[in-house]
């Protein structure tokens, strides 16, 4: 009996892409304790709100994209094309966990925080998904699902919108999905190009796109050290470890350029940049409990 029950969870737990989804909510749990630090059960409920709104993008998405799935190599083992779910529980899987989390939200922030997170599913499904199929630049638009989780969080903490310290948080991670998005295209752009989604390889030589992810990497890092500039991370010793980081996130990058086109690791450059964001978020939290 247990077994059959971890066999019919596991296509949910597979939907939910938690790898991913975690660290949204990390970003989300940030933004509330940057403008609130203090542990409570409302920082938690938000942050849990944030998770479940992203699972809910993310099972819509693969509902969306169940055809384009069957096309790639990379996907074709999900739980929908792959038969393991029904595209109707997948539907109320969605549904269920959009509720929630917006419930969640609302009970532990506020309307407003709970508006943004609806908004941010409608942009990542309807905006980002389709326009996917249209732009091989779709990722800049997409980028702004990246940086609201941490507006939701500042906003449900009792934060304005148009607030200093959030603003340049979203700016920073607007601009660090960007890169994150071209280099799985330098990996994966010919399955992309085979399932009929345009992508840059498409308008750019390889050593080209290497070229300009490491622009976006340059631009990420700038971003980054907007925090210290303006004042947002204000202890000397977490700026002094944010400029060590930053200054190593640039000399890993650096390789990507010397590089000989398809002749690099993705996994080592999409680490890399996972645990610089990770570092930045540990840095603000630990800079305001330092304050």
């Amino acid at each position: 009996m247990i077994k059959n029950t971890t066999n019919n969870l596991s296509p949910y737990l597979e939907l939910c892409k938690l790898n991913i989804m975690v660290p949204v909510s990390l970003t989300g749990f940030t933004g509330y304790f940057i403008f609130d630090p203090h542990l409570s059960v409302r920082i938690f409920l938000t942050s849990l709100g944030v998770l479940l709104m992203a699972v809910s993008a993310s099972v819509l998405n693969q509902v969306q994209e169940v055809e384009l799935d069957r096309k790639m190599n990379r996907t074709y083992s999900r739980p929908i094309p792959a038969g393991k779910i029904t595209i109707q529980k997948a539907i109320i899987f969605f549904f269920i966990n959009l509720v929630a989390g917006t419930v969640l939200i609302y009970t532990a922030g506020n309307l407003k925080a709970a508006t943004i997170g609806l908004l941010t599913v409608l942009w990542y499904n309807g905006v980002y998904t389709y326009s996917k199929r249209i732009t091989a630049f779709a990722v800049v638009p997409g980028a702004l699902t990246g940086a609201l989780p941490p507006l939701i969080g500042w906003v449900a903490a009792g934060g304005g919108i148009w607030d200093k310290p959030i603003i340049f948080l979203e700016f920073l991670f607007f601009i660090g999905q960007i890169p994150h998005f071209w280099l799985m295209i330098l990996k994966y752009g010919d399955e992309y190009k085979k399932a009929g989604i345009p992508t840059l390889k498409d308008i750019f030589k390889l050593s080209q796109i290497n070229r300009l992810t490491f622009t976006w990497i340059i631009a990420s890092v700038v971003a980054a050290l907007f925090l210290c500039v303006f004042e947002i991370i204000q202890n000397r010793l977490i700026i002094l470890i944010l400029m060590t980081g930053s200054a190593f996130m640039i000399w890993q990058f650096v390789d990507l350029l010397k590089s000989q086109p398809g002749k690099y690791s993705y996994k080592k450059y999409s680490i890399s940049l996972d645990l610089y964001f990770l570092l930045i978020m540990i840095l603000l939290i630990s800079d305001r409990i330092l304050i």
